[in-house]
């Protein structure tokens, strides 16, 4: 985001803090409760949201070094990402190439994956090293000679994924970000290191966890006591870029700005920042840090789903006194997150199964989750406008 859109942001929050406002939708929209509940419409979206769609796996960070692996299982197929000798990122599907078992578990650095179950070996360019006892296995080694590649894009520190092979090993993220590119490149995340990481498996929905974090409206008062002296109930500037969006949410700090010259403004130390990363991915910029929480449906139910959550810093911490701080900042939002919002959207997964109506309806004052629910109708096909 460049200098002025920034200090405009700012003026546009202020604005509404002041006239007790926020930024508004056309109308209120309404979605139907089987977009939540229905078991065909969660196959519909595992096979296009999380096949077809660029998923963020979170910061180049994470594979800082040649050997930095990661694997991943979320998206419903085993995914291995590694750093090359070379310095590329890949993804592979983490299948042995003889008789489908995972080459790698967990994360770490490595010189090379050996399958556990016949040691089959690939490197780090997924490309197969050796064949115990090979002369069992005439030609095998011309037909099948790699893991298969995944497409991946590392670009702006973040790494995003589509889980489908298609006989590609890269894509440009760009066209798919719907113009947000500059304003992802200007965090300069790349530089930016990994802290800390919790895996949190809930029961609802997978799209109620990400709507946790698409309105304010409920910060008020959900959040009375534990946001009360840091954010501003029902307010925040939105704005779309294709199927992302970006939430602004005001800091109470935010009026002193009023007594403050514009050059001084400081837009990430008055607000917090929240980027919908279609389809699934919500990145949240908290003035020192940035939040990412990655969520997926568990187990092809329903009323499961799963939150991985790390937290990135600008720097690596060198001290007790920067590692307890960070500590402090993981903790704040998973006691907000996991000890208030989560248990409201268990509520609303038991409610939405109760019968008692056959659809939601979001408010004027809540654009962005009118937004998500209407991309993610286009993302499946359906007709954004109309829910039933």
């Amino acid at each position: 985001m460049s200098r002025q859109g920034q200090i405009d942001l700012l003026k546009r929050l202020l604005h509404y803090v002041d006239t007790r406002t926020t930024a508004m939708a056309d109308s209120p929209w309404r979605n139907e409760v089987s977009a939540y509940t229905c078991a065909e419409r969660l196959a519909e979206e595992q096979r296009i949201l999380f096949r077809k769609h660029p998923l963020v796996m979170g910061f180049a960070s994470d594979w800082s070094e040649p050997g930095s692996f990661r694997t991943d299982d979320y998206a419903g197929l085993p995914i291995l990402i590694v750093r090359g000798r070379d310095g590329i990122l890949r993804a592979f599907l983490n299948v042995c190439r003889h008789r489908g078992a995972k080459v790698a578990e967990g994360c770490g650095k490595a010189r090379l994956f050996s399958c556990p179950y016949h040691a089959w070996t690939y490197d780090l360019a997924g490309q197969l090293a050796g064949i115990p006892d090979e002369r069992c296995f005439p030609d095998v080694r011309a037909e099948r000679n790699s893991l298969v590649a995944l497409p991946l894009c590392e670009k702006y520190g973040l790494v995003w994924v589509i889980p489908s092979a298609d006989g590609t090993a890269s894509f440009d993220i760009d066209p798919w970000l719907g113009g947000l590119a500059d304003e992802l490149a200007s965090y300069g995340f790349a530089s930016w290191s990994f802290y800390d990481r919790r895996v949190v498996p809930e029961t609802m929905n997978w799209k109620i966890v990400v709507d946790t974090f698409n309105e304010g409206y409920h910060i008020g008062f959900l959040h009375r006591d534990s946001l009360r002296d840091v954010l501003h109930g029902n307010v925040n500037d939105f704005e779309a870029f294709g199927l992302n969006h970006r939430l602004t949410f005001p800091r109470k700090k935010l009026e002193r700005l009023k007594s403050e010259p514009e050059d001084s403004w400081d837009l990430m130390w008055n607000t917090s920042i929240v980027y919908l990363l279609f389809p699934n991915t919500v990145l949240i910029a908290q003035g020192d840090h940035v939040e990412l929480a990655r969520v997926f449906p568990r187990e092809g139910r329903t009323d499961l789903a799963v939150m991985d959550l790390g937290l990135y810093v600008p720097q690596a911490p060198k001290t007790a006194e920067e590692r307890i701080h960070w500590d402090k900042n993981m903790q704040l939002v998973l006691d907000v997150v996991t000890g208030e919002d989560f248990p409201a959207g268990r509520s609303i997964q038991i409610g939405l199964t109760s019968g008692a109506q056959n659809s939601l309806v979001y408010g004027r004052n809540e654009p962005a989750m009118i937004h998500y629910h209407q991309s993610m109708r286009v993302a499946l096909g359906l007709n954004a406008a109309t829910a039933q």
